[in-house]
């Protein structure tokens, strides 16, 4: 690495994929490389091999590294804590800034990527008849997505009411299908749909690149309580 470089490394645990992703800047240039391994479960077993991929395809190592970038969720519980342990290991071990942003911001940058403008709405299917779920405004290339309404778990049909009030409106995310089919009277059938199911590193790294750094290490973003609950304990009566 000379003088003159910036390197994000970026990466994500919290949805069906094991993505990682480089941003490079050099002399005002930006360029960016990704992988993404599509996992279901096991994240933790491929994440590091990932990452060294990733750096070697590159001719890097960690200490060319000039920040860390996560996503918090939501997502996983198991996987997005993989990816967050992950990010702030190393951050702390190499003595660089991590920074963090939801999974649904990430998809917001994956929009924008494409070329999108005006609202987008990111859907995540959180299962149990519920979907994690955020509209945001792109305003062009270089204007960061603007999150204009709170992450939320809602039923696809309140957000399908929800897409009802939004102009110009695009959706992303493996919960947007699911948010158009429950839309009143179809009125979603013909709304921008982009077939993305989870993330891209990429886009993600590109925009950790000028994120400020907050003053504490990002933490996990829970929209509702884990599905897995520890079993009660039974107290034995003693005679």
């Amino acid at each position: 690495m000379t003088q003159e470089q910036e390197i994000c490394l970026a990466l994500d645990t919290a949805l069906e994929a094991c993505s990682v992703g480089l941003a490079i800047r050099a002399n005002g240039k930006v360029t960016h490389f990704e992988r993404s391994l599509a996992l279901g479960r096991g994240h933790a077993e491929h994440l590091m091999d990932e990452l060294q991929l990733l750096l070697d395809g590159q001719g890097l190592t960690y200490k060319d590294l000039t920040r860390i970038a996560a996503t918090t969720g939501p997502g996983s519980f198991t996987g997005l804590r993989v990816g967050l342990a992950t990010a702030r290991a190393l951050a702390l071990a190499l003595d660089i800034p991590v920074i963090g942003a939801s999974t649904l911001t990430a998809l917001a940058l994956d929009a924008q990527a494409a070329g999108k403008s005006g609202t987008i709405g990111c859907f995540i299917d959180a299962r149990r008849n519920q979907i994690y779920g955020q509209f945001f405004r792109l305003d062009g290339e270089g204007c960061a997505p603007k999150a204009i309404t709170e992450a939320e778990a809602k039923t696809a049909e309140e957000f399908a009411q929800d897409c009802m009030d939004q102009p110009d409106l695009s959706l992303i995310g493996n919960g947007a299908r699911l948010v158009i089919a429950d839309a009143p009277e179809a009125k979603l059938d013909n709304a921008s749909f982009l077939p993305v199911s989870y993330p891209h590193m990429a886009p993600f790294a590109c925009w950790a690149l000028d994120e400020p750094v907050a003053a504490t290490p990002p933490a996990p973003l829970y929209l509702r309580a884990p599905d897995a609950k520890p079993q009660a304990s039974k107290a034995i009566a003693h005679q």
